[in-house]
């Protein structure tokens, strides 16, 4: 059942692939001022291009980025003046993500033109690198061949519907990934690109993009963008972060368009520019069967979850003492990508991409009692998790146990760690604690963990603390008596809370947990059967 929303148009814009010789061959003379302005910005003859590809450079994506945003733009004006309503819902694949947000008005036409101008260049430079398309298997499917071969240099770049997901990565990987599905009876295509786009390979191209996106400033949002890399409309504040993960990061379309279709139908969605291809998408996922997802009643649960989220560098084995305290409860950690069994993804960086993460691995498992656990970092990202369940109208945890953090209205004084050069930030870890003493021994396997821990700091730093109505959830906050914190800054916990808030002190400095795990097994117990 569809949601009742009909009538809240959705328009929907082509990325990468949907180039053709001859595209925009009825916009460029109706519209000769921004045709003329793209072809000054870019320094080439656009119209040419599209239309002659004389030197058969439209599949170049230095070339093919820029052209396909203006054909696009082009297209989405030409249909507002034939009468099509303004999309009340925006969703662009990929590249199609900028065309999303200038008609969100996030920015001009002349901005939109230079940020996909400078994306394309860097995404040039990536490593040689390539694409396979894969139809049949579903994502998990895929994952588990990458897995079973040991195809450790790929990464899903695209989940497009319930049976088409692409993979990106090294070369040699995308040829023996090739072989052997197809060797298998699975269909599978190589796609026409020179790079391994929405992966790790990516990297570079991301933190230069990054950089050069500090110099541009965003308009508030007038519809709903929903985001490639979080399948979720577009917080305002964080255009520039978003567009420069989405780079690394898989293009979610599969779960964008469900949402979508959550909340409009398919025949409020329209396409512009292009070949039909996002049309066919959204009807092969519309006519899946429950949007793919094999309908199975709740079971009843009489375990209470705990779902926990990891400090700074922690992986979903950092609450394993906890979980061995707790016979009663099952606790489950969190994986953030790039760790653990996700360490072929993309790091995020940005505390709104993380919870939409973590919104993502916990919304289908929220059938029994639950409650929220965060150390340090954790804690943070446990509380914005709690906002974003209240917001999405999801059912609440019954309690928030944090630690090792001050209120979230009080600057983290870890703000700034992520800023230290290599030497210091290593140093300032040994102080901090919570870093096995072997590592120390292993030079190779500190340059391995310094991305993943420094990613966390970034975003421990990229925290803002916005003013929103408390929780109703009860808050039970933790810290070590040789902490930093005062006394003060534990309880601006309450200021979160409408609950009595409930304060602890443990011996021991900012890891204080790790001998302590019994004492907080029965804290954890004592607050999930409160009534």
């Amino acid at each position: 059942m569809r949601a009742s929303a009909a009538g809240m148009p959705a328009v929907l814009f082509p990325g990468q692939g949907s180039q053709t010789r001859g595209m925009g061959r009825d916009l460029f003379d109706r519209y000769p001022e921004p045709t003329a302005l793209a072809s000054d910005i870019l320094g080439y003859d656009l119209p040419r291009l599209c239309l002659e590809d004389p030197d058969g450079r439209l599949d170049d994506t230095r070339y093919t980025q820029p052209a396909l945003y203006v054909v696009n733009a082009l297209s989405y004006q030409d249909s507002l003046e034939r009468g099509e309503p303004e999309g009340a819902y925006l969703l662009g694949h990929s590249l199609g993500e900028y065309n999303a947000l200038h008609a969100a008005g996030a920015f001009d036409f002349e901005t939109g033109l230079k940020l996909v101008l400078k994306r394309g260049e860097l995404m040039a430079r990536a490593p040689d690198g390539a694409m396979l398309a894969v139809v049949g298997p579903d994502a998990d499917e895929v994952r588990a061949f990458l897995a079973e071969e040991g195809l450790s240099q790929l990464d899903v770049a695209n989940i497009n519907t319930p049976v088409q997901t692409v993979l990106s990565g090294a070369r040699d990987e995308i040829e023996r990934a090739h072989k052997t599905l197809d060797a298998r009876g699975t269909r599978v295509a190589r796609l026409k690109v020179s790079a391994a786009f929405h992966s790790r390979f990516m990297a570079a191209a991301r933190d230069e993009f990054a950089a050069f996106l500090k110099g541009f400033r965003f308009a508030p949002l007038r519809a709903k963008v929903i985001a490639n890399l979080t399948a979720r409309p577009y917080p305002d504040q964080d255009v520039a972060a978003t567009l420069s993960e989405q780079i690394c990061g898989s293009v979610q379309w599969l779960d964008s368009v469900r949402y979508l279709l959550e909340r409009t139908t398919v025949g409020d969605c329209r396409e512009v520019g292009g070949g039909g291809v996002l049309t066919r998408m959204i009807r092969q996922i519309d006519a899946a069967p429950a949007h793919g997802i094999p309908q199975q009643k709740p079971q009843p649960q009489s375990r209470p979850r705990l779902f926990c989220i990891a400090y700074a560098g922690g992986d979903e084995r950092a609450y394993a003492g906890l979980a061995e305290h707790c016979p009663d409860v099952d606790v489950v950690t969190l994986e953030r990508p790039g760790r653990g069994r996700r360490a072929s993804e993309p790091l995020l960086r940005e505390p709104a991409a993380i919870v939409d993460d973590l919104l993502r691995q916990l919304r289908d498992r929220l059938d029994a009692p639950y409650a929220l656990y965060g150390h340090s970092l954790g804690a943070r990202l446990a509380f914005l998790l709690c906002r974003r369940l209240r917001d999405e109208r999801l059912p609440a945890p019954a309690h928030l146990f944090v630690s090792g953090e001050s209120g979230p209205a009080v600057p983290s004084r870890e703000r700034h760690t992520w800023e230290l050069p290599t030497d210091a930030f290593w140093d300032h870890l040994k102080e901090l604690g919570g870093i096995p003493a072997e590592l120390w021994e292993h030079p190779d396997l500190m340059a391995y963990y310094e991305p993943v821990i420094r990613a966390d700091f970034t975003a421990l730093g990229a925290y803002r603390h916005e003013d929103a109505p408390p929780l109703d959830v009860p808050v039970t906050a933790m810290a070590g008596e040789d902490e930093w914190f005062t006394r003060a800054d534990l309880e601006a916990w309450q200021q979160e809370s409408t609950r009595p808030l409930t304060t602890h002190r443990f011996p021991g400095d900012h890891f204080f947990i790790r001998a302590q795990w019994p004492a907080l097994a029965r804290i954890v117990a004592a607050g999930l059967a409160a009534p």
